[in-house]
C-alpha cells in the first residue's frame, strides 16, 4: 500500500496531466508523462501514449472540457499510483513533472485542490499559496476566545500585593 504522501502526489499528477490536455503545453507534458511511464517498459509506454492521445482528444472535442478533465483525473491518479507502487524511486521525478506541468499551464488551468485530514487527536494544517498561522489557547475558554495576558500569580510569576 502506498503512503498517503505518494497517493497525494499521484493525485496531483493526475490533475496536472489532464489539466494540460488540449493546451499549448500538451505535447511537452505528453512526452514527459510517456517517458515516466516508459520506465515500466516499452509496451506500457506505448499503451500509455495511446491512452494519453485518446484522452486529450476527448478533452479537445468536448463542449465542456473541464467536466471531461474532472472525469479523467481520478483514472490518471490510479495510473500514477500503480507506477509508484512498482517504482517508488520515481516519486521525485513525478514531483518534478507535476511542478513543470503546472508552471506550463495557462493561468486559467492552474486550479488547485487540497484535502487535509487529521485522525484521532491529530492536528492537520494546510496552506495553498499562503501561510498558516496557528494560535493556541494556553488557558481553557469559550470556543474562539483569544488568550489574554497571564494572570498575576500565574505560573512563573510572583504575585504582588498592593504597596
Amino acid at each position: 500500500m502506498l503512503a498517503e504522501s505518494l497517493i497525494a502526489l499521484a493525485g496531483a499528477g493526475g490533475t496536472a496531466l489532464v489539466g494540460a490536455m488540449a493546451t499549448d503545453a500538451w505535447q511537452a507534458v505528453r512526452a514527459g508523462a510517456a517517458g515516466l511511464f516508459g520506465r515500466g517498459g516499452a509496451e506500457r509506454q506505448r499503451a500509455i501514449a495511446d491512452r494519453l492521445d485518446h484522452d486529450a482528444e476527448l478533452v479537445a472535442r468536448a463542449a465542456e472540457p473541464e467536466r471531461v478533465r474532472q472525469g479523467l483525473a481520478p483514472a490518471w491518479q490510479v495510473e500514477w499510483e500503480a507506477l509508484l507502487t512498482e517504482r517508488p524511486e520515481l516519486a521525485e521525478e513525478l514531483r518534478g513533472f507535476v511542478e513543470r506541468t503546472v508552471a506550463a499551464l495557462p493561468r486559467g488551468e492552474q486550479n488547485w485542490t487540497q484535502h487535509v485530514t487529521a485522525h484521532g487527536h491529530g492536528r492537520a494544517y494546510g496552506a495553498l499559496g499562503g501561510n498558516v498561522v496557528v494560535h493556541e489557547a494556553t488557558q481553557p475558554g469559550p470556543p474562539g476566545a483569544q488568550p489574554g495576558p497571564p494572570a498575576p500569580g500565574g505560573p512563573g510569576e510572583a504575585a504582588e500585593g498592593p504597596r
